[in-house]
């Protein structure tokens, strides 16, 4: 790999790397902050931004209740909450949330038969007025 012209805070611009993108991803990103390259701490620390945001997003669960059937942000919602427990299980991380996450999904995707759709083909995301 080889890091360079970033500047402070920058290492990984201009990083050139062979291989999985995933691991190019991740060892750019150990160029700025070393914990990324111990898998466990990655991933634990990963898992939980996932399944932080994704717990972010239920204060939109009474909005996104009342809207018409559907609706896009629905099918995001469920998309998001079983994108967290994907990222957990595949690092072996968070469980308990992980599971949590899962079963939230799959009643929401009972509650809401219209989320139960293929997110990649929605148009992208725009934001909204109440």
């Amino acid at each position: 790999m080889d890091v360079g012209g970033g500047g402070p805070g920058r290492p990984w611009r201009g990083a050139r790397c062979r291989g999985e993108p995933g691991e190019v991803y991740r060892r750019a990103l150990a160029a700025g902050v070393p914990e990324a390259e111990d898998e466990r701490r990655y991933g634990v620390g990963l898992a939980a931004a996932c399944v932080a945001y994704a717990l972010a997003r239920l204060h939109r669960l009474p909005v996104l209740e009342a809207r018409p059937a559907g609706d896009d942000s629905r099918a995001q919602l469920v998309a998001a909450l079983e994108a967290a427990a994907m990222t957990a299980d595949a690092y072996r991380a968070l469980p308990r949330l992980a599971g949590w996450c899962r079963r939230l999904g799959d009643a929401l995707r009972r509650r809401w038969p219209d989320a139960d759709i293929d997110v990649s083909t929605l148009a992208p995301y725009t934001p909204r007025r109440r």
